[in-house]
């Protein structure tokens, strides 16, 4: 299936460093950016051709790609930095909410003395 998600949608693909230069799903999804058409509003999005939603596809901006991966609002980029390095970037982060949550597992259950060796 191609990398098509809706503002309705709960999951997306992984956005990987090669976002925004090679249009697959294992690099990151691409947000649907016209819902009133008929075809979205009553089915399910046909994910086997992108030419179905064609001139109503658009990349996620690095700002909105930056509030998925946990980032916080004020983060910005130095404005020296290319876009595709910033595609690039983020595409080789993590993200900070979930490395947040899993270090407070990690500490907690280690300083209870329930962490393993």
């Amino acid at each position: 299936s191609l990398p098509i998600v809706s503002a309705q949608d709960t999951l997306s693909h992984c956005f990987t460093a090669a976002y925004g230069r090679v249009v697959h799903r294992a690099t990151g999804s691409l947000l649907l950016i016209d819902l009133t058409h008929p075809a979205v509003e009553h089915c399910p999005l046909d994910r086997t051709d992108m030419m179905t939603y064609s001139g109503r596809l658009r990349k996620f901006t690095p700002k909105e790609l930056l509030a998925l991966f946990g980032y916080p609002n004020g983060y910005e980029f130095p404005a020296d930095i290319s876009l595709e390095h910033r595609y690039k970037l983020i595409g080789n982060s993590v993200n900070c909410l979930v490395v947040s949550r899993v270090a407070e597992i990690l500490l907690g259950s280690w300083a209870a003395g329930t962490g393993t060796d």
